[in-house]
């Protein structure tokens, strides 16, 4: 049910509801859209493969506000949708395309990151530069890792970095200028 009205709406769900929301207004709206992301968690001592939304307590929706508000408002599992300003904020179709086309069937997966548990690691770029790491875990993806750094008098402190400011250890940092949106 299409119409020239029906706009891309960014819909918030309650946790864990966003499957169960995306089913519920698939039976109004025109169009639904979930992004899923593959990512390994360890589980009982075992890597396991996991499908988990892309943006947690989100889903996209194409719908006429005019007619379907309410609707999607009292769907069970909504919170309500984005808004700006009190109106409701529209995303523009390139926006649900260009995420269409980086997954398959609806599931993005994130590389393999380069960086593995315990190996050391030198900050390259920002406030850290130059300061010995070692390598924790990626956080949210690929895009963020938890470092542990030595500090005075053998204290270790865990902070959170963009990878792209951190290189392997062992070989010649590459030479990064980093933008002071980086580094926030």
């Amino acid at each position: 049910m299409r119409t020239s009205k029906s706009k891309w709406h960014l819909v918030r769900t309650k946790q864990y509801k966003e499957a169960f929301v995306r089913n519920m207004l698939s039976k109004k709206a025109s169009d639904t859209f979930l992004p899923l992301l593959r990512i390994q968690r360890p589980h009982w001592g075992k890597v396991t493969h996991t499908v988990t939304p892309l943006f947690p307590c989100y889903l996209f929706a194409q719908i006429d506000l005019e007619t379907e508000y309410h609707f999607v408002q009292r769907t069970p599992g909504v919170v309500g949708l984005l808004c700006a300003g009190g109106e409701p904020s529209e995303v523009d179709e390139s926006v649900i395309e260009e995420i269409r086309k980086r997954g398959t069937n609806g599931i993005v997966e994130v590389p393999q990151g380069t960086f593995s548990s315990g190996e050391s690691v030198s900050v390259v770029s920002g406030p850290l530069r130059g300061i010995s790491a070692i390598f924790e875990r990626y956080m949210s993806g690929s895009q963020r890792a938890a470092l542990l750094l030595d500090l005075i008098g053998g204290a270790s402190v865990r902070t959170i970095l963009p990878c792209a400011l951190i290189a392997p250890l062992n070989k010649p940092a590459p030479v990064a200028v980093a933008s002071r949106r980086a580094l926030t």
